[in-house]
């Protein structure tokens, strides 16, 4: 038997710029559903109505196309019945999301506090480089990076639902993939701390190169967030690929036996 090409090695041929496209597209697309939606008047039962229907709209929209692009990565086909799956499966994820953001805020709500005590009780030759600011923008990334590894804790076993044929044969083996948890605290980094400091910086040359200057900044920064979730989704997509192929030529005849085409007994001479 041949062994099969690394995880990462996978990951990086699955990884395209229509796949960051695709990701951009349907962020924009649920984007632009979304503020439709939130200015959408409430002075009626109709206005009520529409307004209902356009918010189903919009998680229909969000969930099935991020199952499809789930599901290409992956090889699967796209049939209703998996975009649905796979619709309710990520729904199930933002609400675990928004839980884990309500947890991380409450335990980070006293960082101003945690930062000046501990300044506070550091020696003098080294409160300048851990001064108040730094500590203070220290927990910002941590909990920037929490976030992040929870994205990626929750992300596992959904798209191993979606995707797989065997979804827990696939889970354990993307927790097992050392390269998935090191693509997750390399992204968390990158976009905790490069993003981060790319969006606060300023030109300061005056109102109309801030704004442009801002403009750019958040392409820039949304086209790196992009390619580091779709990073990300290629390699649990290979994660699910190398699962199923293994589940396959596992459960095959076994080596030495007869083909199908041919018989298993001759006649006796």
């Amino acid at each position: 038997m041949t062994r099969p090409p690394s995880v990462l090695r996978s990951s990086l041929s699955l990884l395209s710029v229509r796949l960051v496209l695709a990701q951009i597209g349907l962020a924009l697309l649920v984007f632009v559903l979304y503020v439709a939606w939130l200015r959408m008047p409430d002075a009626s039962v109709l206005d009520v109505v529409g307004s209902a229907v356009l918010g189903l709209i919009v998680l229909a929209v969000a969930g099935a196309g991020e199952s499809a692009i789930v599901l290409s990565l992956a090889g699967r086909a796209r049939t209703p019945g998996r975009l649905l799956r796979g619709t309710l499966l990520l729904l199930a994820s933002v609400a675990l999301w928004l839980a884990w953001s309500a947890l991380l805020d409450h335990m980070h709500g006293n960082d101003y506090l945690r930062a000046g005590y501990w300044n506070s009780r550091l020696p003098h030759r080294l409160r300048n480089f851990f001064s108040y600011e730094h500590i203070l923008l220290w927990l910002g990334w941590f909990w920037g990076m929490l976030a992040w590894i929870g994205a990626g804790a929750i992300a596992l076993p959904i798209f191993a639902a979606t995707a797989s044929a065997r979804p827990l044969h696939a889970i354990v083996a993307a927790t097992r993939s050392l390269a998935y948890w090191l693509a997750i605290v390399l992204c968390a980094i990158a976009a905790t701390v490069g993003t981060g400091s790319l969006l606060r910086w300023t030109p300061g040359h005056g109102l109309r190169v801030e704004l442009i200057s801002l403009a750019l900044r958040l392409g820039l920064a949304a086209l790196i967030d992009a390619i580091l979730v779709c990073f990300v989704l290629a390699i649990l997509a290979a994660c699910v690929r190398q699962s199923d192929a293994l589940n396959s030529a596992r459960y095959a005849a076994p080596g030495g036996t007869p083909d199908e085409s041919q018989p298993r007994t001759v006649d006796t001479p």
